[in-house]
This record gives structure tokens, sequence and C-alpha cells, in this order.
């Protein structure tokens, strides 16, 4: 799926965390901010298809083989190997903490004890990076298969989840929609919530959740199969499919919006 989906995936998850938590605006709008920043970085194993990466991390890390080579591969390191896995956010997350607990120490000496109880402190900051994290693995499933057959969500497990097929790799504007309206409507909860008591951690999650089980259905309801193994030859033909598609659930007017926004930011969406 699209990088820019992810992020807003991301967003919409932190929308009901920050309902779990007693931070001020400040705090919330970090627990915010980790999540979707968390659903970006499993995308970091894209770098190998930088056109400067062979010159300079290949021949620095004294890579046997080209980025476009480690990309399109199943080493540990290619896409959708270790940085797609859930083993990957949770250590990502945990020596993040410890560097910022060092660094906030100035270097000082500091018990275990003192480690613990700042993890126990921070734990919601840390679950916000995870949750933002898992969503981006979870969302990469229905693409197709390609030449990695899913994502290493069990990383050290050589098993791969999910290359369903159900979707194509962009232009998902149905569930980008979707991913907006989760965050507009939980928004405009926590704004209601200063001035109004209600139970925003029930409305958060759950309209979370009829995002969740509405995006599966538009998932699942694609009447084509994007699936393929290995490259296809096909590779423009399922993506001006998968535009009609969108024009068939959106309407014209709505599909065009779309495919002109789609145009006009420099990211696959």
């Amino acid at each position: 799926m699209d990088i820019l989906t992810h992020a807003l995936s991301g967003i919409a998850t932190g929308t009901v965390i920050v309902s779990f938590s007693d931070k001020k605006h400040k705090g919330k709008l970090g627990l915010i901010g980790l999540a979707g920043f968390g659903a970006v970085l499993p995308d970091l194993d894209a770098i190998s298809l930088w056109s400067k990466f062979d010159s300079i991390l290949g021949s620095f890390l004294g890579l046997k083989n080209s980025g476009q080579e480690i990309y399109f591969s199943k080493f540990w390191y290619s896409h959708h190997g270790f940085l797609h896995s859930l083993m990957a956010g949770v250590i990502i997350a945990l020596l993040s903490f410890f560097l910022i607990f060092v660094l906030k120490r100035r270097l000082k000496m500091f018990s275990f004890l003192d480690l613990l109880q700042n993890l126990k402190n921070q734990k919601i900051y840390v679950f916000s990076f995870i949750a933002g994290f898992i969503i981006h693995l979870i969302e990469d499933m229905p693409t197709p298969s390609c030449v990695w057959g899913g994502v290493n969500f069990l990383w050290p497990s050589k098993i791969y989840v999910g290359g369903a097929g159900d979707i194509w790799w962009w232009n998902n504007y149905d569930i980008f929609l979707i991913v907006i309206s989760v965050i507009g409507l939980n928004g405009i909860v926590h704004v209601t919530s200063k001035f109004i008591r209600i139970n925003t951690r029930k409305i958060t999650a759950v309209v979370f959740f009829l995002g969740v089980v509405l995006s599966l259905y538009q998932i699942k309801t694609r009447d084509f199969d994007f699936n393929y193994t290995g490259h296809t030859p096909k590779y423009q033909q399922f993506e001006i499919k998968s535009k009609k598609i969108q024009e068939k659930i959106l309407g014209e007017k709505l599909y065009n919006l779309m495919l002109e926004f789609d145009n006009k930011i420099p990211v696959n969406f």
C-alpha cells in the first residue's frame, strides 16, 4: 500500500490511543505523531532503490549485491523482510526509548530499576509507535505476492504472511478516504470532549473499528485478482484496472478529484 495511506493509518490509530492517555495537549500530539512515524518506518527498507545506494551505502558496507537485487530478493534486510516484522517494531521502539532515556540523563549513571520505572511511565509512547508500525504490516498483507510472498511478519522465522493480491500497490482511494474519515471523526470527538462529557475511549475505538471493518469489506470485495508472483508484464494493465475499480466505487466526480490529487503529489498514491 502507498506511504501516504500508511502514515495516515498510523495517525488514525493514534487518535484512539490518545483517548487512553492523561497526557496534556503536547503529549497527545506526540503520541499521534509517533503512531504516524511508526506506520511509515517499515518502508525504510526501500532505501535500496535509492539511486546512490550502490555508490554510497553499498560501497561503504561492502555489499556484493546491488540495491535493486537487494530490494527484490528475500535477504533479511530486503523489502518486506526484517523491517516488515513485529520483532523490528518492538526492537526499534525499545532501543529508541533506551537511547532517549540515556541522553536525557546526560550519560549519568542510572540503575536498571530507574530504566524500568521510566519505561513504565512512558509505555504508552512505546505502544503508540509499535501500534502504528503493525498497522503498516497489516496493510501490506492484501497486496500482491510479487517476489516476497507477503511480509516477514514473524521474523526471525522465514515465514512470509499475506501476498493475497486483493488490492493493487497504489491508488486505493477508497481506503484512503475511510482512513481520513476516521481521523476526522475522532478529531471531532476529541474537540467535543472539551465541552461535553463523553466517553472518548469507547467512541474513538468504535469509530476506528468501523473504519477497519469497512476497509476490510472494500478490500475483500474487489472484483479482480491482482495477485502475481515474481515479476509481471501486466503491471500497467493491473494499475489501469485498479483505477477503473476506484472509479466504479467512488463515482466519476469523486474519482476525478482523487486522481487530480494523486497526480499532484510526488509519491506513489
